[in-house]
């Protein structure tokens, strides 16, 4: 590359950095690829609506919440929960990154533990080259889907030649595949759930609709309310009723797109008694109401 075209490619670059530092839509999954140079950082007060992973190839990057920090290098995985502080920059001269913003699919919950660095941000080293090359060539296969249907700050030469449901799950596949490369390092050195953290993550997941109580799941892994809500915050990163919340806008998300059923109907559906509570806390997570994201899913 010439100089001039490296001239070019620069600007192109911080424009792409700047579009993409304000708050993604929640309810879209986004991916990008950026070589950020020595200013760059973004901070996002209120975080944003959906999760944010970033996988670090060379240089460094920091997360900051609050006045705790963690550092990023080469195979630093982070994980953002939706909702929590964005502050995150460039250390040193630059930081090579994949990203992407996205919603979990609903049974990922049951596996979807890693360890929490900072509040509301965990945090992974893979070290062994075949972790950190499987998970460069997950975040390159998947980046490329999302170029293919739009779904990229870079993707415009590949715009529209990709459907764009079909890219969404295409993509989501290798952000699956790039979690579980997480988790297997992790069990590789001896890191595994609690079995009753387990068990009650596999009731939830199984029939987020139904109503769920701590005194019942306490229950079904025969501990008290508080040891459980300790244990489950502490491995799965998030409370027990978050989670359930969670899994019950993502099946909301799901009917919303596939069926015609009203949102009274699909508030009922998926757990929610009271249809005008269900829209308020999809709107919440997914940036916009109920009614909103089935016409943006359906064009």
């Amino acid at each position: 590359m010439n100089d001039a075209a490296e001239i070019e490619h620069d600007l192109a670059t911080q424009l792409l950095i700047e579009l993409y530092s304000e708050t993604p839509p929640p309810s879209r999954l986004v991916t990008g690829h950026f070589h950020s140079g020595p200013d760059y950082r973004v901070v996002r007060p209120d975080g944003v609506g959906s999760w944010y992973l970033v996988y670090t190839v060379a240089g460094a990057g920091r997360f900051r919440v609050g006045d705790n920090t963690v550092a990023l290098r080469h195979g630093d995985l982070a994980l953002v929960r939706p909702g929590t502080e964005h502050d995150y920059a460039t250390v040193g001269a630059h930081w090579d990154n994949w990203w992407a913003h996205f919603q979990p699919r609903r049974d990922w919950h049951s596996w979807f533990a890693l360890p929490e660095a900072l509040p509301g941000v965990h945090h992974v080293r893979l070290q062994r080259p075949s972790e950190t090359d499987r998970a460069l060539s997950a975040f390159a296969r998947l980046h490329l889907d999302a170029q293919r249907a739009g779904l990229s700050p870079t993707g415009d030469t590949y715009l529209h030649l990709l459907d764009q449901t079909l890219a969404t799950q295409l993509a989501l596949n290798g952000i699956e595949e790039v979690l579980l490369v997480a988790i297997s390092s992790l069990r590789q050195g001896t890191r595994q759930l609690d079995s009753r953290v387990q068990l009650v993550l596999d009731a939830i997941t199984t029939d987020p609709a139904k109503t769920h109580t701590l005194t019942q799941l306490a229950g079904l892994a025969q501990v008290s309310v508080s040891r459980l809500a300790h244990l489950f915050k502490e491995q799965v990163g998030d409370s027990i009723m978050n989670v359930v919340l969670g899994l019950r806008l993502q099946r909301a998300a799901e009917l919303l797109a596939a069926t015609d059923l009203s949102i009274a109907q699909i508030s009922r559906a998926v757990g929610f008694d009271a249809p005008h509570y269900f829209s308020r806390q999809f709107a919440r997570r997914h940036g916009q109401s109920p009614s909103a994201y089935r016409t943006s899913q359906t064009h």
